[in-house]
């Protein structure tokens, strides 16, 4: 493998891949692998701050028309074209 530079970092082995876009994603991988270390303070906040913002509620009984509000439906815009189209019915 060659051996290319990175800006202000180590010597990355060069690693070729099928595309140009997977090829600077891994590039992209690379050099925030061969960066500086977080502080694992840093590492522990942030962890923690992802948990509670992805964290479910468990504590409240849902009613089927809440669960069926909180759900995202990702063909809400086709429907609303569809009505916009073809009238309510």
């Amino acid at each position: 493998m060659d051996q290319i530079t990175v800006r202000s970092r180590a010597r990355v082995p060069a690693i070729t891949c099928g595309s140009s876009a997977t090829s600077s994603r891994l590039d992209r991988h690379l050099s925030v692998l061969a960066g500086p270390a977080v502080p694992q303070t840093e590492a522990a906040e942030a962890t923690s701050l992802m948990r509670e913002l992805t964290s479910r509620d468990t504590t409240h009984a849902r009613s089927d028309r809440g669960a069926r509000v909180r759900r995202v439906s990702l063909f809400a815009p086709l429907r609303r074209l569809r009505r916009s189209l073809f009238g309510g019915r």
